[in-house]
């Protein structure tokens, strides 16, 4: 436990030094910054205590794959087993029950038997667990990690609670580790005071703090926590010297329209929140002006890919020389091989087209032959979807300076919908619990093809203007870029030309805006548009010249 706690601490230490020195404008921001542990496979429950709300008791008890499933209870004192903890009389579901307490406290050996073997474990207790039984719970740590690896149901009931996340405490100034089950948590049970959950982040800036009140759990499924039960969780991490401490209060939801901000937590989302509390203010006061030094830009609003602009894409690459490379937004772990853009691309002849894929921020830093296609790209396609996946699965990695390397070189990098708003600086609509909101804490960096501006999508179509309306009177340095369905913005140096159906909206807010006046600029189909002047580039009339 010593040693896993130590690790954490150095980490914390070298992103607080970071944050004090400054972080350099250089791209991109560190790899290790980042949660590399997106989700996890299984589900964790804390209850407060033994009033198990009848929906997380459910959860815990329901079959696996169709089977009758088996329970173990790891007791941490004589607290008995809630009663809508006990498998129905008709079921075939049964418990091992193995204390881990007192003279009969069974054998590390033993425990990890159990738990292999079963689809759900039960921590209980009805006190804060003391060191020894604290240590008996680290020495099943890997078995734990294994149960929640195969899809399996954890649930900690009582105190015990606090055991869940990466740290735990037992008074207000100390910190231990944790199982980290709840990854870069501190869990209370019944917090009596927002101090009470704020005072331990001190310790751990990094940490989301998790208040669970009485007769109420949480369920950490994936990435997303729910809250059930007739209390509200708190969540909270800690202020710096820009913003206030951020706390969010969850309850249940009340019927299947609930809205979701209200009634889901994104663990991952709170996580990069602490993190870039610890790193200086972005986006920069003074971000560098729009430009594109080399190669192309292909930004798409959604909807249907103007006419002939795949085609033009292709040759921008390279013609039949052309290497494309499609990078696809999904959350899944694996995509088809077999895109149907991949079948366009190779139907034209290019040299090569092939799919680059993945959820593991490891392979997309540091393994060599699956970014080997990004080396020689030519040509980049980034595809529709939620485009926090972008970010994490590439920001700060080596894929991500590779993929900058394309257009540094001449090459031309394009997308569509999610793969048009992953290309600016400020990443605009990226909360992974719902795509309502424009500016989404802990998913606002871009992978930053074009500096200084936020690009959004579907625009009229969705009236997204007041969301951009908002966006840059928060960052008035950025350049908000709103773009229609089946349109698209093509960018060589500084110039921005416009093609396809729809609009393409400028806010600038360095420009001034009559009360009886609309706070952008929209331009058409053969327009352009200097992007670091912010003006419109007149064409002049040959007839009227002569």
């Amino acid at each position: 436990m010593l040693t896993r706690c130590v690790t954490v601490l150095v980490f914390l230490a070298a992103v607080l030094a970071t944050a004090s020195t400054g972080l350099a404008e250089s791209f991109p921001t560190p790899f290790s910054y980042w949660p590399s542990d997106l989700k996890i496979n299984g589900t964790v429950i804390a209850c407060a205590d033994a009033e198990v709300p009848s929906q997380a008791a459910d959860i815990f008890l329901s079959k696996a794959s169709g089977n009758e499933p088996k329970f173990a209870l790891l007791a941490l004192d004589q607290t008995p087993l809630p009663d809508n903890l006990q498998p129905a009389a008709d079921s075939a579901a049964s418990f091992t029950t193995l204390a881990l307490f007192g003279d009969s406290a069974c054998d590390a050996t033993t425990a990890r038997a159990a738990i292999d073997a079963a689809d759900g474990v039960v921590l209980l207790s009805s006190r804060t667990p003391g060191v020894k039984v604290a240590e008996s719970l680290t020495k099943n740590q890997e078995a734990l990690d294994r149960l929640l690896d195969r899809g399996g149901r954890l649930l900690a009931v009582g105190p015990v609670l606090n055991q869940l996340g990466r740290y735990q405490t037992t008074d207000q100034e100390t910190i231990t580790a944790g199982l980290n089950t709840i990854p870069d948590a501190i869990l209370f049970q019944e917090p009596a005071s927002l101090d009470e959950i704020q005072a331990p982040l001190a310790q751990a800036p990094t940490a989301v703090g998790i208040g669970v009140p009485a007769r109420t759990a949480i369920v950490l499924r994936g990435r997303k926590i729910r809250t059930y039960g007739t209390g509200q969780a708190t969540f909270a991490i800690r202020g710096n010297d820009r913003q206030p401490p951020r706390v969010q209060r969850v309850g249940a939801a009340s019927n299947g329209r609930a809205n979701p901000y209200e009634t889901i937590i994104d663990l991952t989302a709170w996580r990069r929140d602490a993190i870039e509390r610890q790193l200086p203010a972005f986006p920069s006061a003074s971000p560098p002006k729009p430009h594109v030094e080399k190669g192309t830009l292909i930004i798409v609003g959604g909807g249907g890919t103007p006419r002939g602009l795949l085609e033009r894409m292709v040759e921008l690459a390279g013609g039949k020389s052309a290497k494309m490379v499609y990078v696809p937004c999904r959350e899944e772990e694996t995509v088809p091989a077999d895109d149907g853009l991949i079948r366009r691309w190779k139907a034209t002849g290019v040299e090569s087209a092939v799919v680059f894929h993945t959820k593991d921020r490891h392979q997309a830093n540091s393994d060599e032959a699956f970014l080997e296609p990004l080396k020689e790209a030519t040509g980049i396609w980034f595809g529709g979807g939620r485009q926090w996946n972008f970010a994490d699965s590439y920001y700060g990695t080596k894929a991500h300076r590779l993929m900058q390397a394309v257009v540094e070189r001449g090459g031309v990098i394009g997308g569509s919908s999610a793969g048009a708003s992953i290309q600016g600086d400020y990443l605009a609509r990226a909360n992974p619990v719902a795509n309502f909101d424009i500016m989404a804490a802990g998913y606002e960096r871009g992978l930053g093809f074009l500096t200084g501006v936020a690009i959004d999508q579907h625009f009229s179509q969705r009236n997204r203007q007041p969301d951009m309306s908002s966006l840059v009177d928060r960052y008035p340095q950025l350049l908000g870029i709103g773009i229609d369905e089946s349109t698209a913005l093509i960018v060589n140096g500084s110039a921005a030309e416009i093609v396809g159906q729809g609009q393409v909206f400028f806010y600038d807010r360095r420009r001034p805006v009559g009360a009886d006046l609309p706070d952008y600029l929209a331009l058409g189909a053969g327009q352009t548009f200097d992007l670091a002047e912010r003006v419109e580039v007149t064409v002049p009339d040959v007839a009227t010249a002569e």
